[in-house]
């Protein structure tokens, strides 16, 4: 189950760097995380980034290695998204151990690669859109998006879509956000849980098509899937009814 912690980086005593693996160290209380080793992502402004992270218990040290990073941050706030936990912590004969089994978990934590997904008519690309799926990919590793086919708009929506499917799916792609884009699948809406078997799903946060009967699915089968609403971006400035209404009076 997706687990979410924010915190404060602290000095820690660098175990890590000595042994050439610099970490983030944020104190938690004992029963917030479950002693382990984990793969987590982790947000820091504004930017998504890849680590893992060991908990232990005794010390209440939360400690985080990202790839490929290499700056100041402490004393900076973290917020971070803790997914699969690799083994649980144990004690190492020596330091030459310790480290081969770090390069172990990293391998490992590397290949796990899942998915989150979203559904969406993205009718209209605006700054919203880019906001949805950019909060949405925080939530794992690699984001599948499903654009909603002309009759499913007009389904949902009780009105036509200002752009065909084909014009929809480019757009979504233009953004570069998503890995995968797709059309909705009309005969089988659910094929895509199946297909991808995600950890998260992202739905926006008063999304109603689909989402009951989504979540219905999702009890009945007893998956393991977390469902996030993202919370709204300027509303009142960045929704599709506004911007068309916008483009008709000039």
């Amino acid at each position: 189950m997706v687990q979410i912690i924010k915190g404060e980086v602290i000095h820690g005593n660098q175990l890590w760097r000595v042994l050439g693996f610099p970490t983030a160290n944020i104190a938690l209380e004992p029963w917030i995380v479950e002693d382990g080793v984990y793969k987590v992502n982790i947000l820091f402004e504004k930017k998504i980034y890849h680590w893992a992270a060991t908990y232990l218990e005794k010390k209440w040290v939360f400690e985080v290695h990202i790839f490929n990073f290499n700056q100041d941050i402490y004393w900076k706030k973290l917020k971070i998204i803790i997914f699969d936990k690799i083994r649980s912590n144990k004690k190492f004969i020596s330091e030459t151990e310790l480290k081969q089994q770090i390069k172990i978990d990293i391998i490992t934590i590397k290949n796990l690669k899942d998915y989150v997904l979203t559904f969406w008519t993205f009718d209209v690309i605006h700054p919203w859109h880019e906001f949805f799926l950019k909060k949405s990919k925080f939530y794992w590793d690699r984001l599948v998006t499903i654009v909603a086919t002309d009759k499913n708009v007009e389904k949902f929506k009780n009105h036509k879509s200002s752009n065909t499917i084909t014009r929809r799916l480019q757009d979504v792609k233009n953004l570069k956000i998503a890995d995968i884009v797709s059309p909705w699948n009309e005969e089988n809406p659910l094929i895509w849980i199946k297909l991808y078997m995600p950890k998260v799903i992202c739905l926006w946060y008063d999304q109603v098509w689909f989402s009951q009967k989504l979540e219905d699915y999702i009890k009945k089968e007893n998956l393991d899937i977390y469902v996030k609403r993202i919370k709204p971006y300027k509303e009142n400035k960045f929704k599709s009814s506004i911007i068309k209404k916008q483009k008709k009076e000039k």
